[in-house]
């Protein structure tokens, strides 16, 4: 009897020490899947330069512009503390009554802008580059997987307006929205604020041909 009690006790630790080892094997398969599934994970898109979720900035610079002469003003398309940036598209709107775009590349047919700066000295694709009657859309990626994604901040692309002749007013300059994006390598949406309400004050431009009459008459009174 005593035997018996002694076998049934040997078993019993027997089956908790398995059970036991069973239980910490399953915590360390527990434990390195998890470990496994948080390396796996892929990058947030939107996390900014600094490391945080907040949404990167989009600008327009300067923000506001007072013209005092006829001539042409510059504004460049900014973007600030942005990570991993591959591609980007945006629309720019403005009042073509007030305003025209100078031609950045005229030995190429239409009206360009002058490109993104974030990617000079790699290898990109302008998908689109026009600027037409009162908008601008602008779109490049860059194409080799060898190059190193762009992070923090820059110059997403350079606008030379001139104002219209005899033209005085206000003209908003404002990005299109919902057809603005930023996206990393994985071609994920990287959040953005895009901040329009950029507005450019022109002076009346006289034309050249109203000094003409004027000369002659100035010529005939002169002989």
């Amino acid at each position: 009897m005593q035997q018996r009690d002694e076998k049934l006790a040997a078993t019993r630790g027997l089956v908790g020490a398995l059970g036991f080892l069973c239980l910490l094997s399953l915590g360390v398969i527990l434990a390195l899947g998890l470990i496994t599934s948080v390396r796996a994970a892929p990058e947030v898109a939107g996390s900014g330069f600094e490391g945080t979720d907040e949404p990167v900035r989009v600008y327009l610079d300067p923000s506001t512009v007072a013209m005092t002469r006829c001539g042409t003003i510059e504004m460049t398309v900014k973007v600030q503390a942005v990570g991993g940036l591959w591609g980007l598209q945006y629309v720019i709107q403005f009042d073509p009554n007030l305003l025209e775009v100078v031609d950045a590349n005229p030995a190429k047919a239409g009206i360009q802008i002058y490109p993104a700066e974030v990617f000079a000295g790699k290898e990109t694709f302008e998908a689109i580059n026009i600027a037409a009657t009162g908008r601008i859309t602008y779109s490049v990626t860059m194409i080799n997987p060898r190059d190193e994604a762009f992070f923090g901040s820059g110059s997403l692309g350079r606008i030379v307006f001139r104002p219209k002749i005899q033209s005085q007013a206000t003209s908003l300059i404002r990005f299109e929205e919902r057809s603005c994006a930023l996206y990393n390598k994985s071609a994920e949406n990287i959040p953005a604020t895009w901040e329009s309400a950029a507005v450019t004050k022109t002076v009346v431009c006289a034309p050249r041909y109203m000094f003409l009459p004027l000369l002659l008459r100035n010529r005939r009174m002169g002989s």
